[in-house]
Formats: C-alpha cells, sequence, structure tokens
C-alpha cells in the first residue's frame, strides 16, 4: 500500500515525546525514466543560454499532468506537433540569436570571424560555450565531428553569420538538448548537475555547475550539499518554487474557463484585470516568501504580500507606493495563501462559494486525500436561496446533511466553512443574504483534530500538522523524480517526512536531504 505512511501520521493525534529520527536503512534505488523538458524548462533553458529576450512563438501543447506534475517522465510522449513546435522555435530563436552582429559575437563567443581562422576558433568557442550549456555537458568526439561538418557544409553555401544560425537551429532540436539521460556512464556527474538544476531552477546547470562536475566535485554528499544550497540561495530558484507550489496546491485553476468568463452580474468585484492580477500576487507571494523564510507555516501563515491597484482593491487595502515592495494585509481577514484571492476564487463557482470545494481543495491539496465521488443520482447543483434569506452555509448544511452525503461532507463542510468570510471573489465578508457569517469549522480524521473559527485559525492548525507535512514531503520527492516513490523508497519517504515536521517545515533543508539521498544521487545502470 504506496500511501501507508501517510495513514500511520494520521492517526498520530496523542500528545507523546518527539521520536528520534533514525536514519533510513539502505533500500533499492528506484528508477530514473527518460524525461524531456517541459515546457518551462525548455523556455528557461534557452533564456539562461541565449538571452532573456525571447521570440514570439505559437503556444506548445500543454505537458500533461500525471499526480499532480507535469515533469511526470510517464507522460512526456511527443507528438508530432510538439516536434513541429520545436522546429519553428528553433528557427526563431537562431534567427533572433544572430540578427545583428552582436549576437552572431555572443552566441558564437568570439569578436572577428575575418578569416578561415577565426572562423574555426569560433566554432570552437561556440562547441565548447553555449553548445555545451544547451548539452548540459561536453560534446562527445564524434558529436563535435558531426557539428563541424554540418558547419562546413552549411558555410559553403552562405556567409558565416547565416551557418551559425542554422548550425545553432540544428542543435536546438538535438535530443542531446530536449531529453534528459540519466543513466550510469560516461557523464555521471553532468547528469547529477542536470537533476539539481532542473529541480531547483527548472533550467539546465549554469558553468559553475558544469565546472564542478568536470573536476569531479559532484561525488559526495557534501559537495552535492553545497551545489544545492548555492542554487537555492539564487533568484533563480524563484521558479522551481513557484512552479511546484502553483502544481501542488492547483493555484492555477484561476485560469480555468469558469472563472474567465466571470462577469459583474455574477461576482460584482470580479473585473477583467482581476484574473491575471491575482494569479501574479500569489506568484510573487510564494516566490518571495519561500525564498526568504522558506517554511511550510510562512506560506500558510504570512501576511506578506505584493500588491497592484487591482489585488489591493479586492482587499480592501492602500496599494504600495512603490512597485515590488510588500505591504501587510490586515491580521483579522488574511493570513496565508489559503486566504488570497487566487486560491479562493479558484476553488468556488462564479459568483457563489461552495463550501465542498473548498474543502476538497484542503484534503486533496495539503492532506493527500482523495476524494470519494458522490453516489449516482445525487443532486451536485449548487443549493439556491428559498423560503426567506438563508447564508451559503445554511443551504450547503440542508443540501448535506441526508445520510448518504454527511459522511464525506463531514470532513469536506469542516474544512470548507472556515472559508465563508470570503466571497467567490475572495473578499472579504461578514455579512451574507443579511445574516452574519458562521466561519467555524471542525478538522476530523487528521493528526490536528478539533475545532477552529475562520481560515486563519484554520491556516494556523494546518501549518502544525504532521500531515500536512507529510503530503508536502510526498509531493516534494514526487517532483523531484518525475515519478512517485517506489514501494522501496516509502521507508525514506517516511523519515524525510518526520525530519522535515522536526525541521519546522524548513523546505530548503528538505530538498538539501532530497538531493544528497541515494535514490537522487545515484545512477541507475543501463537495462538491456
Amino acid at each position: 500500500m504506496r500511501f501507508w505512511w501517510l495513514w500511520v501520521l494520521v492517526l498520530m493525534g496523542c500528545p507523546k515525546p518527539e521520536p528520534k529520527v533514525e536514519p533510513v536503512a539502505p533500500f533499492a534505488v528506484g528508477p530514473a525514466p527518460l524525461r524531456r523538458l517541459t515546457n518551462s524548462q525548455y523556455l528557461n533553458a534557452l533564456t539562461d543560454v541565449l538571452g532573456p529576450e525571447q521570440p514570439v512563438l505559437e503556444e506548445f501543447p500543454a505537458d500533461s499532468p500525471v499526480g499532480g506534475f507535469d515533469n511526470a517522465a510517464e507522460a512526456q510522449t511527443p507528438s508530432e506537433l510538439r516536434v513541429a513546435r520545436y522546429q519553428v522555435a528553433s528557427r526563431r530563436y537562431a534567427e533572433l540569436s544572430t540578427r545583428d552582429t552582436a549576437g552572431v559575437a555572443r552566441l558564437m563567443n568570439c569578436s572577428t570571424w575575418t578569416t578561415a581562422e577565426d572562423e574555426q576558433r569560433c566554432l570552437n568557442a561556440f562547441l565548447n560555450g553555449a553548445a555545451r550549456r544547451l548539452f548540459r555537458r561536453p560534446l562527445k568526439s564524434d558529436e563535435v565531428e558531426r557539428f563541424v561538418a554540418l558547419f562546413a557544409t552549411l558555410r559553403a553555401g552562405v556567409d558565416f553569420e547565416g551557418a551559425s544560425q542554422l548550425l545553432l537551429e540544428a542543435l536546438l532540436q538535438s535530443p542531446q538538448f530536449l531529453y534528459r539521460p540519466e543513466v550510469q556512464g560516461e557523464f555521471d556527474g553532468y547528469a547529477l548537475a542536470s537533476r539539481l538544476s532542473f529541480l531547483l531552477w527548472d533550467s539546465g546547470p549554469d558553468d559553475a555547475l558544469l565546472r564542478a562536475a568536470e573536476l569531479g566535485e559532484l561525488n559526495t554528499e557534501a559537495q552535492v550539499r553545497a551545489q544545492a544550497a548555492r542554487l537555492l540561495n539564487d533568484p533563480k530558484a524563484k521558479r522551481s518554487l513557484w512552479n511546484f507550489h502553483r502544481q501542488w496546491l492547483a493555484l492555477e485553476r484561476l485560469l480555468l474557463d469558469e472563472h474567465s468568463v466571470r462577469t459583474p452580474e455574477v461576482d460584482p468585484l470580479w473585473t477583467t484585470a482581476t484574473q491575471a492580477s491575482a494569479l501574479t500576487e500569489t506568484r510573487k507571494f510564494v516566490e518571495n516568501v519561500m525564498l526568504d523564510e522558506g517554511t511550510l507555516s510562512a506560506l500558510l501563515t504570512s501576511r506578506r504580500a505584493w500588491l497592484d491597484a487591482e489585488t489591493a482593491r479586492l482587499y480592501g487595502v492602500t496599494p504600495p507606493n512603490t512597485e515590488g515592495e510588500a505591504v501587510s494585509l490586515d491580521a483579522t481577514q488574511r493570513s496565508g495563501l489559503l486566504t488570497r484571492v487566487a486560491f479562493l476564487a479558484g476553488f468556488s463557482h462564479r459568483g457563489a462559494t461552495s463550501p465542498p470545494i473548498r474543502g476538497n481543495g484542503v484534503n486533496l491539496h495539503l492532506l493527500c486525500r482523495l476524494p470519494t465521488p458522490p453516489p449516482p443520482g445525487i443532486d451536485t447543483t449548487p443549493p439556491m436561496q428559498h423560503d426567506g434569506p438563508r447564508t451559503n452555509r445554511m443551504l450547503f448544511e440542508e443540501r448535506t446533511s441526508p445520510p448518504a452525503c454527511a459522511g464525506c461532507h463531514r470532513s469536506l463542510n469542516g474544512f470548507g466553512f472556515g472559508f465563508e468570510h470570503y466571497t467567490a471573489s475572495g473578499a472579504w465578508q461578514s455579512i451574507d443574504h443579511t445574516l452574519e457569517v458562521d466561519a467555524r469549522g471542525e478538522l476530523f480524521l487528521t493528526d490536528v483534530d478539533g475545532p477552529f473559527d475562520g481560515a486563519i485559525e484554520l491556516s494556523e492548525t494546518l501549518a502544525r500538522s504532521r500531515t500536512v507535512h507529510a503530503c508536502a514531503t510526498q509531493m516534494w520527492i514526487r517532483y523531484a523524480l518525475g515519478r512517485a516513490p517506489s514501494d522501496d523508497e516509502q521507508p525514506w519517504v517516511g523519515v524525510e517526512a518526520e525530519r522535515f515536521f522536526k525541521n519546522g517545515g524548513d523546505v530548503k533543508a528538505l530538498l538539501l536531504d532530497v538531493v544528497t539521498s541515494p535514490t537522487f544521487m545515484q545512477l541507475p545502470e543501463v537495462t538491456p
């Protein structure tokens, strides 16, 4: 049973002395399947090597999520459309990178190409520079021969600038750039460097990390930990911190069509700017809080916010005077991520809140509990007002009170009623249909069971939960490996979950433990 350790943690509700976390026993390392660059990894890698300016591109086919994440190897089968998009993107990036003399000089890492000897030096500098960065390792001798021969063929028909453009276009369509082989072989250190950088930067390794691989300085836990700490302290780590959290917590539900077509008639506080502003606010919150404070508790309880005029209006505060300046939200109304517009509006209907939907959002994403589908024939449409004014809570209590519904809804509503102070747009309310809002709830079947009042108290309680820390650990490890942990790896996952809890939910400490684990550092052998 793959999630056995979660149920063990769920049952640990009674206070007891903290057990010592023992090292996990040796275990068989799981597979390292061939992975393709995700859409974000592809764009980030090109940005880091070729520069921040990007050409206009047709939209790539969406990466297919498995277990909540779009980097799952099992769902990365290429398609004809994706191959065609790669071809177009390669041509446009190559054109942009060589559109003028300065661009060619940057790409080829040389300043002049007036003679055949100059051109050869430029080509060698390119193969040892940009090509090495894009392949994330030195090119093999046969690869160098092929690219030298290709360049000579191209140069026979076009000038140096044109040959450079076409050479880059060919390189960007190479499997060595688009895929990530991670097996034992000639380039073990470089494969580990790629693992580190794609996990912690959502991009390929920089020159310093490639240099460490070249010098054999990724062979010990201490060496890997030092490089990982460097990556985590770099602003580029914001990419992965956001990429993980947006997927784990489904923060982009706000982009679903249901939310895109909201109108002032159904959501009086919603405007055409709200959707994008709310998502940007949440992204800045996640990136800054996780990079600066870096704990699960901060994610769930911090009141810091990075607002524009639109989100300031929804939160009822004065916009900051300086762009990028953080403000502190009202302590009686807002806490961490669960009280922000992106989560609240994403987990609601147009024009109406839904305690079961918001409750399921907490159950599924923070407790790793899969939902139970409703029995056949159950009315799942939102309840409507009747027989005089009633709060939204009253309507849902009535709808979910039958025995066929009450069992599952005890947990769903128990979480969801805690959000009744927030409208479908995520704005604060104390009155609902002329009646006072009741936001009391109850945590059920968790390790922190009991009553609470409102989403702020709920968030503080979840921040203390072992089960929530265990769920986050499971998700981080799945994201890091691009697959679900194997049965042999489950005891290690349990140990990491306990360490994460004891470390106060320190995400950086968790990631440093993950990248220095046998399952991350040991590359599997090639299987025939």
